[in-house]
């Protein structure tokens, strides 16, 4: 390839901030409307575990980000990182993790929270996924670009993790009241308040970022539109922030 053919490929590549700001506007906006959607309650009938819908954004995200992937960390280190993504939403849909770790009865406590379970979880994934992305680079013969590679692979599967925290954000929303493992039974409104101030005041910070992302990007020559999946990076990292801003209201 000559060098103005690669021009022409990497301005083919890049998109004006504008529109990696509409589809983050528009990944918000359907976030929000999927979770003003009365989720899937199972589990205790008295207590039960609520599913907000925000789960089919989630998994469309990481979807999303491995079709229009702006990273070089290849075949296997975008498997990996959609594995994790996906073992992320699990642990913040079922009970099962947090039934393992939080068994009933401990502490004088007959419940958990489905936010602890995920918390834990995302520990759990984001340990592996460093010992893997190192270890596959370690593996790999020719070890040019090392750092790229593994810095691409972790903060790939960082943001695939991190999407599955949007699953919480109907707890965010008052929009209905009662006691469930993952309900908006609110112990005190300024908790509440300042987990919602400080969530977005960090989503607005990331958003911003992605405007020093979108200019200075270098994907591979061969993704599609990889303007897209950097669109999407700070709204999935954001995900993260939500999870923790909604194990916020409901710890304190």
């Amino acid at each position: 390839m000559t060098a103005s053919e690669k021009v022409a490929v990497k301005s083919a590549q890049k998109a004006s901030f504008g529109k990696v700001f509409a589809v983050q506007i528009a990944a918000y906006v359907v976030l929000v409307v999927l979770a003003l959607i009365p989720g899937i309650s199972y589990g205790n009938a008295e207590e039960p575990a609520i599913v907000s819908f925000t789960v089919v954004a989630s998994v469309a995200m990481i979807a999303l980000l491995a079709v229009f992937n702006p990273f070089r960390d290849g075949v296997a280190g975008h498997a990996i990182s959609v594995i994790a993504g996906l073992l992320s939403v699990v642990c913040a849909t079922t009970m099962m993790l947090g039934r393992a770790i939080f068994p009933a009865g401990l502490g004088d406590e007959d419940t958990f929270w489905m936010q602890e379970g995920w918390i834990a979880g995302v520990g759990g994934l984001l340990i592996l996924l460093i010992v893997v992305s190192f270890g596959r680079q370690m593996a790999r013969e020719n070890r040019t670009h090392l750092i790229r590679s593994l810095s691409h692979n972790v903060v790939e599967g960082v943001a695939m993790i991190g999407s599955a925290g949007w699953c919480f954000l109907s707890t965010l929303l008052p929009i209905r009241s009662g006691e469930n493992a993952a309900s908006t039974d609110y112990s005190s409104t300024t908790a509440w308040a300042v987990a919602v101030i400080v969530a977005l005041l960090l989503i607005i910070a990331l958003d911003a970022c992605s405007y020093w992302w979108n200019r200075d990007a270098d994907p591979d020559p061969q993704s599609k539109n990889p303007w897209i999946g950097i669109a999407l990076l700070p709204v999935m990292i954001s995900g993260i922030v939500v999870g923790i801003a909604s194990y916020a209201t409901v710890m304190f």
